[in-house]
């Protein structure tokens, strides 16, 4: 048999209950709609109303939008769609306006304050009208309503009110990713590098460098790790010139044998060795008028280093087997994963061929050094294999983008390329987890053995509590205090003890 104390712990812990299930919702994701319509549901549930709506606040218009709803009529929904109502009118833009709540008992649709006679009409019995705040600015509004006498107790009412304390936090990280995500596209168009996806100071400042020099005769090396993107930024570089419309040839050096790649860049005469049955055109002269890159130009013979100086110095070469010079107008571009500076001590590289390359230089940083961008790439690649594959892989879970985050990525670009890709293929649901991710990338990231601990496994789960209820009561540790059941002192120290960061 329940006493008054067991039903005070009841609710207690129901309320707390809610609200952490609300705040794990509003941190799996940045799709503000995909959140808002699962908070929603949890409020309605709880709440025991009919229907409910959140609007998020355009700032620009000062209009009410209508992100997610639950049960509202076809002709109000259409009529809070088409016509949507404004910061300062109807009820919800009062209650943005002045940033206070509306509870009304009874008759709802009676009061004045609804001037839309769709609403009038709705038929509300009772209507609690909240705004949602974010860092002292309303940034949307939750309405819930009934059709019938509804007499919520004040445990309800005060649940609601919590919720939109980590609701507004949701709202304000999509806004702020909105914006960056933005940001990214507006300097992708500004640069118009089809592929480069660059936010991160590091890359911004390349691609400022290489905006600089796409039209310059000057012969470019570009230095960066396997997988960084050098040849994505060769080919920006030459599809942003004045050569656009003339041809773009890469040759990776090290993937041709040297026998083969002399004949390969420089094209041979008929007779000029067994099997040269004809002439054939070298690749320097395909890329006549444009552009060629030579990628891993360290894997060069010395031999095919003295052929390309003379390129470099003059423009010409000759073929395989022939004494006339071939005259071309073209742009180099050369790229190495190597110090060229320590070859060319250990005579390994030419030191007068190394100085021509690097008239201008630009280095990639690798991935793990442009950490914000891993986001928009993982989100990119997303996008890109959903179209491939025909999957609907909408966001990656916390748990795996703090994988990615943390991981090295010996393989830069073209590893996380490949782990996404992976992950779109393996996925169960439309959320990539951590273990859709490749073991070497988990394995590497993972918690050693004595991490894994219950006690340690026990305290991890208290403090990401602590952090929620925190988070919950918009940092007042007092109030936390409360929620969890424990002194204001106890909370202190165990906030303390767990991390030294607080």
């Amino acid at each position: 048999m329940y006493t008054t104390t067991d039903q005070t712990l009841e609710k207690q812990n129901k309320k707390l209950s809610v609200l952490y299930e609300i705040a794990l919702t509003v941190g799996r994701s940045l799709d503000l709609r995909l959140i808002l319509d699962d908070v929603l549901g949890r409020i309605i549930a709880f709440m025991g109303v009919d229907a409910g709506v959140i609007y998020v606040i355009n700032d620009e218009t000062l209009e009410m939008i209508p992100v997610t709803y639950r049960n509202l009529s076809e002709a109000v929904v259409r009529d809070l769609s088409e016509r949507r109502v404004k910061v300062g009118e109807c009820m919800c833009g009062n209650i943005a306006q002045y940033n206070s709540e509306v509870i009304i008992f009874e008759r709802a649709s009676s009061d004045p304050r609804f001037t839309r006679a769709i609403l009038k009409k709705e038929g509300m019995e009772f209507y609690a009208g909240l705004p949602i705040t974010a860092k002292g600015k309303v940034v949307g509004v939750i309405c819930v309503i009934t059709h019938s006498p509804y007499f919520p107790d004040k445990e309800n009412l005060d649940i609601l009110r919590a919720a939109t304390v980590p609701i507004g936090l949701a709202i304000e990280n999509a806004v702020l990713f909105e914006s960056a995500r933005k940001e990214a596209e507006i300097n992708m168009r500004y640069y118009n590098f089809d592929g480069i996806i660059a936010n991160s100071p590091q890359m911004i400042e390349v691609l400022n460098l290489v905006r600089k020099v796409t039209d310059t005769p000057s012969s470019i090396l570009i230095y960066g790790e396997s997988g960084t993107g050098k040849e994505l930024i060769a080919r920006a570089i030459h599809f942003n010139s004045i050569r656009k419309e003339t041809p773009f040839i890469a040759v990776n050096c090290a993937a041709i044998p040297d026998s083969l790649l002399e004949s390969e860049l420089f094209g041979y005469v008929k007779g000029a060795f067994t099997g040269a049955n004809n002439d054939k055109r070298g690749l320097f002269e395909a890329a006549d008028g444009g552009t060629i890159f030579l990628d891993e130009v360290e894997a060069m013979s010395k031999n095919l280093q003295a052929k390309l100086l003379r390129v470099l110095q003059d423009r010409t070469f000759f073929k395989v087997g022939s004494t006339k010079p071939v005259t071309v107008d073209l742009r180099i571009i050369a790229a190495s994963n190597q110090d060229l500076d320590a070859a060319v001590k250990t005579k390994q590289f030419r030191q007068d061929l190394f100085y021509r390359l690097n008239v201008i230089k630009i280095t990639l940083p690798p991935l793990r050094e442009r950490v914000d961008d891993i986001p928009l790439l993982a989100r990119y690649f997303i996008n890109k294999f959903n179209k491939t594959m025909g999957r609907n892989i909408r966001r990656l879970s916390d748990d795996a983008m703090n994988i990615l985050l943390s991981y090295r990525w010996p393989g830069n670009i073209r590893e996380l390329e490949n782990s996404i890709e992976r992950a779109v293929v393996v996925a169960e649901t439309d959320a990539i987890m951590r273990e859709d991710l490749p073991v070497e990338i988990t394995s590497s990231t993972g918690e050693s053995a004595g991490d894994l601990s219950l006690e340690n496994i026990e305290k991890s789960v208290e403090l990401e509590h602590i952090k929620k209820v925190l988070n919950i009561a918009g940092g007042n540790k007092k109030k936390a205090a409360e929620i969890l059941g424990i002194d204001a002192s106890t909370l202190w120290r165990k906030m303390k003890r767990y991390d030294k960061n607080f």
